[in-house]
């Protein structure tokens, strides 16, 4: 079972609530937020036609092994795409090669 959280929902914001500030609080103000890992690597027909994608991102993990097929490092890959950081690279690589 994943994790949860319980917040309250003030001004377009879920804010996280420790025990004292949930005194005096009714039942329908507080909402129990179940904590989810998203996998790294996704995939959404809405996205890149459906490719296989970094979660988040537009990026196809294909791409990325494309590109190191090619002779590049991920460290030149990084360098190219900076947008991406080295532990989200390299979990998606993980995950998609088992």
């Amino acid at each position: 079972m994943a994790p949860a959280i319980r917040a309250i929902y003030r001004d377009g914001v879920f804010e996280p609530l420790d025990k004292e500030e949930m005194e005096g609080l009714v039942n329908n103000q507080v909402i129990e937020l179940e904590i989810r890992l998203l996998p790294p690597v996704t995939s959404d027909p809405r996205i890149m036609g459906g490719q296989p994608c970094i979660t988040g991102t537009r990026m196809p993990i294909d791409w990325v092994f494309q590109f190191l097929e090619h002779g590049y490092t991920l460290e030149q890959f990084l360098e190219q795409y900076p947008q991406y950081s080295r532990e989200q690279v390299e979990r998606a690589i993980r995950y998609a090669v088992p």
